[in-house]
């Protein structure tokens, strides 16, 4: 591209190799639209590459198609793991697809734990190539799956009006942060499994449970459970938290505080608080407990933890006592609580 410009490029029009590059593309697009994450690094300027995605009239994906790139004149193997790092994803969660056999070997050498396919020389076969691989197969899709791109999306617009506002309390308030809680039900109990199997650095104790061993939970005992769904300026984060909270003996006790990494840090902490304390203080208890469980990645929420006004106990329990109200955030707008 840098040679030839982005007016040059084989794409789409009549030529095989640029129909099936376009193909290729709307495979991606398919892919992304199903939540797995697009990203790109390529050894290019950056500003010429993205002006070729903008401005090409037959390309498929566009900038807001993908969560993040590297595009330097860097080691590739370099660039990856800085992705995984900004996209918070683990290495052997990525797929690595180059046409150049000697980028594929030093990834292979270098992050092993990438998934590198081999790929043919001849762009008439990366359709079908794309096709064969068997590692983006997921049995169920939710609704924060098909937005996930543009969630990434979003969240890159949110981190790019931080340099421009003064505080990062200005900057939370300038988001419009609005916070709604949802009760269980059958169109969003995907959504609440996938979240406690899959979300481990907000997560007070990481247990993990199918669809029927949940609903055998919740129904006995005195417990209540919230999904939480975030929204601001740039657009909806979807349903992002879970807060699960019962009570026995007077005293209230958090089972589940689980947080998408996409929203942690926004003060959306301390609205899932708001509520647990809210609810135990209805229930006339007198200590909200929260037991944190340490795992090997959910150090952020003993972090959370240790700055979040609850008193700390020698056995890493945290307390609050419901004498007093739990505030909420006044960056965070708590739309609805159902009841």
């Amino acid at each position: 591209m840098g040679d030839v410009g982005w007016q040059e490029l084989s794409l789409g029009g009549h030529s095989p190799a640029g129909e099936a590059f376009q193909e290729f593309q709307r495979l991606l697009k398919a892919l992304a639209q199903r939540g797995v994450v697009l990203a790109i690094a390529s050894k290019n300027e950056e500003s010429v590459a993205l002006e070729a995605i903008r401005m090409h009239p037959e390309m498929v994906l566009r900038i807001d198609d993908f969560g993040a790139w590297r595009i330097n004149w860097r080691d590739k193997a370099q660039n990856i793991a800085e992705l995984a790092m900004e996209l918070n994803v683990g290495l052997d969660s990525m797929v690595f697809i180059d046409d150049n056999k000697v980028e594929r070997a030093r990834v292979r050498e270098a992050l092993p734990d990438v998934l590198t396919p081999e790929w043919p020389p001849d762009p008439r076969l990366y359709p079908a190539t794309l096709r064969s691989l068997d590692c983006f197969d997921k049995a169920s899709v939710t609704t924060e799956d098909r937005k996930r791109s543009a969630m990434y999306a979003a969240a890159r617009r949110r981190e790019e009006t931080k340099a421009s506002v003064g505080s990062i309390e200005d900057w939370l308030q300038s988001l419009d942060i609005r916070v709604t809680t949802e009760d269980v039900g059958r169109a969003n109990i995907g959504r609440l499994v996938q979240l406690l199997n899959k979300t481990n650095q907000m997560n007070l104790s990481t247990r993990r449970m199918n669809e029927q061993e949940f609903h055998a939970w919740i129904g006995s005992g005195n417990r209540r459970i919230w999904l939480f769904r975030v929204q601001d300026k740039f657009g909806d984060s979807g349903i992002t938290g879970i807060l699960s909270v019962e009570a026995a003996e007077g005293r209230g006790r958090i089972v589940d505080f689980i947080l998408s990494c996409r929203v942690m840090g926004c003060r959306i902490e301390e609205a899932m608080l708001h509520v647990a304390v809210s609810w135990a203080r209805h229930m006339r208890c007198t200590k909200l407990e929260a037991p944190y469980v340490a795992t090997a990645k959910n150090k952020p929420c003993l972090e959370f933890l240790c700055r979040s006004g609850l008193e700390r106990g020698d056995d890493d329990t945290f307390v609050w006592d419901n004498n007093t109200e739990y505030p909420l955030p006044s960056v965070v707008r708590l739309v609805a609580v159902c009841s």
